[in-house]
């Protein structure tokens, strides 16, 4: 069904008002018998039993290497700030 398009004679109202009656298309039936549709928590679980497995410890490698190459700036600056505060307290 095509959209009607009205336009508003109001003030203050620009623009045209449209009027969408769409109607949801249903899919043709076989033979009386819904087609079986696999359920989220079926898809979720083929996925976390076959290809999750595969993938985790590389994710996890990458995710290793990440942490470590973001914690080691991290700590040479405790490190720094640590001196700072002795030769300040020295002084």
């Amino acid at each position: 069904m095509k959209p009607t398009i009205q336009l508003n004679e109001r003030r203050g109202q620009r623009g045209p008002k449209t009027d969408c009656n769409f109607q949801v298309a249903s899919m043709p039936n076989r033979g009386g018998h819904r087609s079986p549709c696999a359920s989220i928590r079926a898809v979720s679980h083929d996925y976390f039993k076959n290809e999750a497995r595969s993938m985790f410890v590389t994710e996890a490698a990458f995710f290793s290497v990440i942490v470590i190459t973001a914690a080691v700036p991290l700590i040479n600056t405790a490190v720094a700030l640590v001196h700072l505060v002795r030769s300040l307290a020295a002084v």
